[in-house]
This record gives structure tokens, C-alpha cells and sequence, in this order.
């Protein structure tokens, strides 16, 4: 066998050979092309450049497809220029569009451009962001290793589509037979529309078979158009819980890193979501994630900060005693206890309202709108909540101390005085909706109003912050810029039906310029799923059990909407004898422990199987905390795709 498989090698060795006769290539070019013939055998299918060895400098030598994705290859004796090789990598990129896998249309995330040099090289090799730089000897590297992404009638297929685009490609060692030629459009009747259905479903079904890190990058063939579009200025994507905003916002990162200079940032107001996002990003780009910054836009203030000499970073011991200093003295709070006696209200009031806002003057907050903050406040109120603030911030000052909104308006600030001197190529915001006005101003700042340049992702459905604002009171313009997307692709048809039935009221009906799409509206893309409500007075004893039932409970969380729940239910199953581990510590990588937190680390999270305890909290009736706990209990369904489990505490 082993003398029969070196005698094949040598044949194609040697067809490879005589197709190449004509062409005037250096010794070493020879051999890599040579390599790339003899590798048909392991499911490549290589496609050359008609002008080498006199191919223009920002177009590829070579493409070839095969099961480790599309390599754009240049041949190359020293690093080319980095605005080639990104041209020849977009070049073959432009023209894969419209072809297609099982799971749906070609994306980036398959294509890589890779730099090939001669063996002697002695320049730099390895990732450089824009390509992956190797030696003729280290073909292995990108032929023989690494992860597996396309089946091998997909590499035929997409090789037959490169070469049916253009003639710059023409197929090398193999035959290529000319796809058939696409439907005219106006021709398309009922059959094929519903043809189109059923291959949407086929692929969901085949994507749905692949590990669950790659379902959660998976893009519908609808959502391309919005990855591609070109915006004129900042944009949006909106849509109800599971639509998919987050994961075309990653694929859109991928697009635009390929076709701008400069870093790209991902932003949001959430701590542990830039590290699941860029978890995610590599999986889908792992060549271009050096290129992302993923940071939570605090970090990314304090930051900024220290660069410029002007530290602020937040104690929080001392933020939590500057109020309760104030909070105790009864003569100043007693008439706000008696409007509403809660701590956490009046201390969402000045972070969310008067500090979040940039309030400078109580004159601007007895008329500023406080939306999402239930039954209107009085003016003699307002003022006793400005004086409150007033207090505070004398507090914070003796502590030499600066709480999270103090970081965000600092940076403002210095942003205002000097600009930065390079701005980010392109920046998004994630769950925006959750962004104090001061933050949204912020990240506007950051951007720019340039094409391409801000790109804002949100539901107000899914607020788990109090307050609300408007996108003009930022100085933020959309004109129609972005895209409402309508299709759940996360979650199975009963989670979206139980989770639509919550009253979620959205507080940020103007992100896509008009009235708000609501959950139930969206239309589920996976059928089935299955949804259990237990009701009885055990539940630690029933949700053990149910969690045992289910078997395998690798990628399962169990979600809380305070942090002391969290604390007792991981107790509770390590106790039981399962693994866990708290979302605080999660970055997004696959793991088999039961993961436990609360709703607000749970956001931009999905899993196979969620589990609701009942926490027995209490209201009283507000407006705004039953709003809130309709948004947080909506979050925390739509964070299941398969199974949801949903309890009731009953004497």
C-alpha cells in the first residue's frame, strides 16, 4: 500500500509538472504549485492565476479550496505590502459571494490569505493580522492542519463557483463543471419559494449537528446582505431576543477587518461579554481577532485615562460608603423613603438619571424626562433628589473617590480637549440599550459620525438597567441606517412562544426609528423544544432531579436575579455532586461545568438547557420593577435553545 501511495504521489507529481511547462516560474514557485496538484488527493482543489508569474501584486497567485476553508495564496520572496495582500484576500472574497455550504452562504470566516515564501527565507513568519506568512517547507501548516470546515462537496462546489466568476482563476489538476445558472429574478412561483424554505430549514438542521461553539456563530443566508452593507454613517441593528443581532455584528467586525486599516473595536456596558464576544470572534476569525480590541467600556475609559496621565479608577468600597453616608441622614432622605423607600432606587436615580445623563444644573433635571422610572417625581422631590446628589459627590470628594459615571465623563471630557489621534476603524456597541446616555456619548465620541464607523446593537425588550433616553439626545442620527431583523434562530418554537407571553415594555422604541418589534412577533426558525414548569414547595430536590434527567448537561446554566441566589444554588449542586462554575469567570470557551450566575452576566449568552429558580422576591406594585422583572425573566428564557425549565414556589 505504502509503495502504491508514493507511486501515486510521484504520477501527479509529474502531471502537475507538464501543466506547469509553459508557465516561466521560478524553481521554487514549481514546487509549491507542484505541492498544491499533488494535494487533490487530500481534497484540495487548487485554482491558479492566469498572469503568473507576472500576477499584479494585490492579487493572489493561487486560491485554493479544500477542507481546511479558501486560502488565498501568495507566492512571495519577501512580506508584501500589508494593502496587498488585504486586496487580494477582499478580491477573492468578493467573488465567493453567493456561493454556498450546507449551512448557508459563504462567509469570511472561512477565507484566509496566506503568504508563502522560499525555504531560505529568513523574514518574518507567522500571523500578522492581515495574513499568515510560511516557508514552502511549512505547506503542512495550512494543507494538513488544523480544524475542518468544509465538507468535500462543498470544496467542489465553492471551486466551481470561483471559476465560473471570473477568468483571472483557472482550475489546476482537476475538471471543472459549470454550475448550473441561477433563477431569473421575477421567475421565482410558489414552488420555488418553497424550495427556498425547505433548503433554509436543511441548513439550520445540518448547523444545529455541529458542535454548539460553531452554532453560536452561525449566519442565515438573509442576514449576509446586512454583514456587506455599506452604511453612510452610524448604524443599527435591531430585533427581538435571538435574532441573531450579536452574531452579524461579529461577522460584520470580519468584513470591515479586512477592508480597513487600524483597529476595530467591540464594545457594551457588560464586564464579561467582550470575553464570550471575542471567544466567539475567534472561532469565526481566528487570524483577525488581534485585530478587535473586545473591551467593556468602562475598562476601556480607565484605560484611556491612565494613557493621557489622568487615572480614575473606582473603589468600590469607598463609592458604596460615600452613599450610605449620605443615605443615612434621615432629615435629608426621609421625604424620598417616603415616596419610595428603597436604596437601590434613589441610587439608580442619580447613576442612571442625573450622573448618567450628565445633569450639570437641577434646573436641567426638573425637566429632564426620567423614562422607565415609573410614577413621576414631584418638583419638591426632585430638588431633595438633587441635593441628595449634591451630598454624594461632596462624600465622594473627601474620599478622593470616583464612581463608574465619574470614569465614563472624564474620558468625555478628554476626549473633548484632545481628540484620539487615530480614530478606531469601525466601532460596535453591544446591547446598547443598557448604555447610560453619558456612555452612548462616549462611544459616539470614540467613533465618529464616518461611514462604517459606529454601529449600535440592541433591544429594549431586553433592558436589564433602569432609565431610558432617546438616540438625538446622544447627537446621534440614524436616518434609516440598519437593519430589524424578525427571524429567532436561538431559541426552539415553545421557549419563544412562553418567553413572548412577558409583558417586556421596550423603553428604546426609537433604535430602529420606529415602533419596536416585539418577541412575540418574531418568527422561530427551529421547531419544537420543550418547556417545563414545575410548581411545589421542594425545588432544590426538583431541579437536581430535573438536571439529572437531562443527562448531558454540558452547555446548561442555571440563572438567578440576585447574586445571593446564584451563591446558594451553586452550593446547592456542588453539594449534589455536579461541576460548576459562575458566569463571572466564563469567557465563552466550551467547558462541561453547569454554569450559574444572574440574568446580567447571563446577556449575550445562549445555552441548551436554562434553568429559572423561583427566588420568591417580592413587589410592590411599582410600575418600573415590574417592567423590569419582566425584561430580566424574558432575558433569562430566551437565553435557552432546547430545553427550559421554569419553577413556582407553592405553601
Amino acid at each position: 500500500m505504502t509503495g502504491t501511495f508514493h507511486h501515486r504521489q510521484e504520477r501527479l507529481r509529474r502531471e502537475a509538472e507538464a501543466e506547469l511547462a509553459g508557465r516561466l516560474l521560478p524553481p521554487w514557485h514549481h514546487r509549491v504549485l507542484q505541492r498544491f496538484g499533488v494535494e487533490q488527493d487530500s481534497g484540495w482543489y487548487p485554482l491558479l492565476n492566469q498572469f503568473a508569474p507576472h500576477t499584479p501584486a494585490n492579487r493572489p497567485d493561487a486560491v485554493l479550496v479544500g477542507p481546511q476553508g479558501v486560502l488565498v495564496v501568495l507566492l512571495r520572496e519577501a512580506e508584501p505590502e500589508w494593502e496587498d495582500a488585504r486586496a487580494a484576500f477582499v478580491w477573492a472574497a468578493e467573488l465567493l459571494a453567493g456561493a454556498s455550504t450546507d449551512a448557508g452562504a459563504v462567509t469570511e470566516a472561512v477565507i484566509r490569505a496566506v503568504v508563502v515564501h522560499p525555504a531560505d527565507h529568513r523574514g518574518r513568519k507567522g500571523h500578522t493580522g492581515e495574513h499568515l506568512a510560511i516557508t514552502e517547507a511549512e505547506l503542512d501548516r495550512v494543507l494538513r492542519h488544523g480544524e475542518r470546515l468544509l465538507k468535500p462537496a462543498e470544496a467542489l462546489n465553492i471551486a466551481r463557483h470561483l471559476d465560473s466568476r471570473t477568468f483571472d482563476l483557472a482550475p489546476f489538476m482537476w475538471n471543472s463543471q459549470r454550475i448550473p445558472g441561477q433563477r431569473i429574478p421575477g421567475q421565482v412561483g410558489e414552488s420555488a419559494l418553497i424550495e427556498t424554505q425547505d433548503l433554509r430549514r436543511e441548513r439550520v438542521e445540518r448547523a444545529l449537528e455541529r458542535p454548539f461553539r460553531d452554532w453560536r456563530i452561525f449566519l442565515d443566508d438573509t442576514q449576509l446582505g446586512a454583514v456587506r452593507r455599506r452604511y453612510s454613517g452610524p448604524a443599527r441593528i435591531t430585533g427581538p431576543a435571538g435574532t441573531g443581532k450579536s452574531v452579524l455584528a461579529l461577522h460584520r467586525l470580519a468584513y470591515l477587518s479586512r477592508r480597513t486599516t487600524g483597529k476595530l473595536l467591540f464594545t457594551t456596558h457588560l464586564r464579561n461579554l467582550p470575553l464570550i464576544a471575542a471567544e466567539q470572534f475567534r472561532s469565526l476569525a481566528p487570524h483577525l481577532v488581534q485585530r478587535i480590541e473586545f473591551t467593556h467600556l468602562h475598562s476601556w475609559a480607565r484605560d484611556f485615562l491612565d494613557q493621557r496621565g489622568r487615572a480614575a479608577d473606582v473603589d468600590e468600597q469607598k463609592v458604596e460608603q460615600a452613599f450610605d453616608a449620605v443615605w443615612q441622614r434621615s432629615e435629608l432622605t426621609g421625604p424620598l423613603r417616603g415616596f419610595r423607600n428603597s436604596r437601590s432606587y434613589w441610587k439608580d436615580e442619580i447613576n442612571r438619571v442625573i450622573k448618567g445623563r450628565g445633569i450639570r444644573t437641577l434646573d436641567t433635571y426638573r425637566t429632564v424626562p426620567r423614562k422607565g422610572r415609573g410614577q413621576p417625581l414631584p418638583a419638591e422631590l426632585r430638588a431633595r433628589a438633587w441635593q441628595f446628589y449634591c451630598e454624594y459627590e461632596r462624600e465622594l470628594s473627601e474620599r478622593d473617590a470616583f464612581d463608574h459615571n465619574d470614569v465614563l465623563m472624564r474620558a468625555l471630557s478628554e476626549l473633548d480637549r484632545r481628540p484620539l489621534p487615530r480614530q478606531y476603524a469601525a466601532v460596535v456597541v453591544d446591547e446598547v440599550q443598557d448604555l447610560t446616555l453619558i456612555g452612548l456619548r462616549l462611544v459616539h465620541a470614540i467613533s465618529g459620525d464616518g461611514p462604517d464607523q459606529l454601529l449600535l446593537v440592541g433591544d429594549g425588550q431586553q433592558q436589564v438597567y433602569p432609565g431610558g433616553w432617546r438616540l438625538s439626545e446622544a447627537g446621534i442620527s440614524l436616518q434609516g441606517r440598519g437593519e430589524v431583523l424578525r427571524r429567532n434562530y436561538r431559541n426552539r418554537a415553545s421557549i419563544v412562544q412562553q418567553a413572548g407571553e412577558l409583558d417586556a415594555i421596550n423603553r428604546f422604541d426609537d433604535l430602529d426609528g420606529g415602533p419596536a418589534v416585539a418577541l412575540r412577533s418574531a418568527l422561530p426558525v427551529l421547531p419544537g423544544g420543550e418547556v417545563v414548569r414545575w410548581e411545589g414547595a421542594d425545588q432544590e430536590e426538583a431541579l437536581v432531579a430535573a438536571l439529572r434527567e437531562l443527562g448531558d448537561t454540558a452547555d446548561t446554566a442555571v440563572l438567578t436575579r440576585t447574586n445571593s441566589a446564584a451563591q446558594h444554588w451553586d452550593q446547592v449542586l456542588r453539594e449534589a455532586g455536579f461541576t460548576v462554575r459562575s458566569l463571572d469567570r466564563w469567557n465563552g470557551r466550551a467547558s462541561g461545568p453547569i454554569h450559574i450566575g444572574t440574568v446580567h452576566r447571563a446577556k449575550g449568552t445562549e445555552f441548551r438547557a436554562v434553568f429559572l429558580p423561583d427566588e420568591g422576591l417580592q413587589f410592590n406594585g411599582h410600575r418600573d420593577e415590574v417592567e423590569a422583572s419582566n425584561r430580566h425573566r424574558l432575558v433569562a428564557q430566551t437565553r435557552a435553545r432546547d430545553h427550559l425549565w421554569i419553577a413556582t414556589l407553592s405553601s
